[in-house]
């Protein structure tokens, strides 16, 4: 047994994050909420433990498709499977030219703001009845050091991929409204959080005062220089137990006695045979049960629990991550008559787990805590068909917080799917839909399943930040696994949460989806989540093997190195009938305009000097362009996409006889005919068959 002994920097933090703690409680006894205090909920895990109270609510205003709607007679669904979010009117009403995208009563708080696409048109944000705005900048500039309240950026920022966040707090104590001038951009969400009537909110002031600026700076540095450490305790009591499971073995790992929290729980896993170590993250399930209960709150396999699956990849948020050291978690878990913590290997394999947990002791009113509760599934209980596409990522009933999920997704044919509807264009057009305590319209609605997790535009770049993250990057085909915390933004419930993700692609295309979602929910309440049979744990992805020609240079993969041309796009998927015909799926495609210069310099290496015959398979189709190709300012055959139908399909070319030194090489393309626009370019690879 030992104590967590915190750095000077934690230390800091620590008395920062408890001298406010005092404070919150102080405010709520008096019902006031300082700034200070709702800049604090961006790091206090501990608070999201306590139940809701009276009046407490999360929403969210975003553009998602206003042709979805509910009867409110007959509680009829209609067009609920409407796509265009953010291309049809995505406002609720016009002010003249202006748009109004979200109004709120108050005392309340803006909590995130996101976009995907947001432009240099202005977004007005009006407070208590005011005429005047607090805050008027260009939407871009909402995710720039535009202001000093926006000047901290690890709360506002553009992810890895794509997709800006703002997740600086905007308080109001009356109302808010939120007006947009043309020209401000396409795609948002604005999250925020209400509470009781009788509450006195600090205004917000976008220049800061001292003690603003000063609980933002300590929340920025301590997401910037020491995420992965547990932001709240200022010393655990911890213990560190091995374990070595047998093949079907189930353990006892910890059981604890009397009242008290877990605040940080530590795995590690070791196998012999490496290429297990996927299969035994997935099949070594971590159960933990609250105060003598039957059914555990928890079941998870142990690498999901974690946040990132499968396998295991390295990440760090707030709360949960994975590092060359240990998968840490750091959800406040109270109990109040005993936890149990149970490991079951149903993996083929035996494995070494070392636990480690951090636990104090439960000082403050115990009464009004909830249940930690976190649950894997795949699929849950079928939708009825007029409620298609939702998937059912959690039903439950009660009082609690939902406070995010993690998601594994196996994609492996990437791009469109014409049997989806409108949410054909990829695997994420799927947006969130949370209804709290039986409402009739969900209060959050979203626009995308990547919007959900804070990134955009279907990027499948890694990243992480305090409250999501993106851990497998493999092109949108195959795995990819993201999550998002909802920590400030927390959602609390006082009867039921019944959340749901569009999920257009269906299990055999296949796009198979895995979850662990994360709760509070009082003793009385109901988690209807059962156990997944450990056949059913791993392996299930139904295989699928893409076309690949050997030994071509992807033209996908070339580097650009100018583009004076138009659209341009590495990450272009084909149409699904050209699966079978084009490799990996994938092409370069561009598209000369009116006006431009339309050149496209890319480069590529290879390792062997030689004289090589050069081949490109292309794509033809009725709007196609014919372009000049040069290979290192060597003019080679022309490339013509055009076809002299209405078909589709791929025609190899072949371009000419180059001499390439081992190196760095240019590929340049122009367009060749300029008396008509647009052109456009398909590229899928191309092959240098040495002489």
């Amino acid at each position: 047994m030992k104590r967590i002994k915190p750095t000077i920097l934690m230390l800091v933090f620590s008395i920062f994050f408890m001298t406010s703690c005092m404070d919150s409680k102080k405010e709520n006894l008096n019902k006031n909420i300082s700034y200070t205090s709702l800049v604090n909920r961006l790091t206090d895990l501990k608070s999201l433990a306590t139940l809701p109270g009276k009046g407490e609510k999360s929403e969210m205003w975003s553009s998602y498709d206003r042709k979805s709607k509910v009867d409110s007679v007959t509680g009829e669904f209609i067009e609920w499977s409407a796509n265009n979010d953010g291309l049809r009117p995505q406002f609720i009403r016009k002010e003249g030219n202006n748009e109004v995208l979200a109004e709120m009563t108050g005392p309340g708080a803006i909590v995130r703001i996101w976009s995907a696409s947001p432009k240099d048109g202005k977004v007005n944000i009006y407070i208590d009845g005011s005429d005047i705005p607090i805050v008027s900048e260009a939407f871009i500039d909402y995710f720039k050091p535009s202001i000093p309240a926006f000047n901290f950026p690890e709360l506002v920022y553009e992810t890895n991929a794509k997709g800006f966040n703002n997740y600086v707090p905007i308080t109001y104590q009356k109302s808010c409204k939120i007006v947009a001038e043309p020209g401000w951009g396409q795609y948002f969400h604005f999250n925020y959080i209400t509470f009781n009537k009788e509450a006195l909110v600090e205004s917000f002031n976008p220049n800061l005062n001292e003690s603003a600026k000063s609980a933002l700076t300590m929340v920025n540095t301590f997401f910037a220089e020491e995420m992965g450490k547990n932001p709240s305790a200022l010393e655990l009591e911890t213990v560190t137990k091995d374990f070595n499971l047998k093949t079907n073995s189930k353990t006892t790992a910890f059981k604890l006695k009397g009242k008290g929290a877990i605040a940080s729980l530590k795995a590690k896993i070791k196998v012999i045979n490496p290429e297990k170590l996927d299969e035994v993250l997935r099949k070594t399930i971590l159960e933990i049960s609250w105060d003598g209960e039957d059914t555990p709150s928890v079941w998870s396999p142990i690498g999901d629990f974690f946040g990132s699956a499968p396998g295991y990849n390295n990440y760090k948020t707030l709360p949960m991550g994975m590092t060359d050291g240990w998968m840490y978690s750091y959800w406040y878990m109270p109990y109040l008559e005993g936890a149990e913590i149970t490991l079951h290997n149903s993996s083929s394999e035996t494995t070494a787990v070392s636990l480690e947990i951090g636990k104090e002791e439960l000082k403050d009113d115990d009464k009004n805590y909830g249940r930690f509760h976190a649950k894997w599934h795949r699929d849950l209980e079928p939708i009825k068909k007029e409620r298609w596409p939702d998937w059912l990522l959690l039903k439950t009933e009660g009082k609690g917080r939902f406070l995010g999920a993690s998601l594994s997704l196996w994609n492996p044919k990437g791009g469109s799917n014409s049997n989806a509807g409108e949410g054909h264009y990829w695997w994420g057009e799927g947006d969130e839909k949370f209804f709290i305590d039986g409402e009739n319209f969900p209060s959050t609605f979203g626009t995308g399943t990547e919007d959900y997790f804070g990134y955009a535009w279907c990027n499948p770049s890694i990243f992480e930040q305090a409250f999501h993250s993106q851990s497998i990057d493999n092109g949108n085909m195959g795995y990819q696994s993201v999550n998002r915390w909802q920590i400030i933004d927390n959602i609390p419930f006082q009867k039921s949460f019944d959340g749901y993700l569009e999920k257009y692609f269906a299990n055999d295309w296949p796009t198979q989806y895995a979850t662990v979602v994360y709760w509070y929910l009082d003793a009385d309440g109901k988690d209807p989540i059962k156990p997944t049979p450990a056949d059913e744990l791993f392996g299930y992805e139904i295989p699928y093997k893409v076309f690949k020609q050997p030994n071509a240079l992807e033209a996908e993969n070339l580097m650009v190195i100018e583009n004076s041309g138009g659209w341009l796009n590495t990450d272009e998927f084909v149409h699904e009938s050209m699966y079978k015909t084009v490799s990996g799926h994938k092409i370069l495609f561009w598209t000369a305009e009116k006006n431009k210069k339309n050149k496209l310099i890319t480069e590529f290496e290879t390792e062997k000097t030689g004289k090589y015959e050069v081949y490109a398979t292309i794509i033809k189709q009725a709007d196609g362009g014919v372009f000049k190709v040069k290979i290192n300012n060597q003019n080679i055959k022309n490339i013509n996409c055009k076809s002299s139908d209405d078909s589709k399909y791929t025609e190899r070319i072949k371009l000419g006889t180059v001499n390439l030194v081992a190196g760095k090489q240019q590929i340049e393309f122009n367009v060749l005919k300029d008396d008509k626009f647009p052109q456009r370019m398909w590229i899928d690879y191309f092959e240098f068959v040495e002489l």
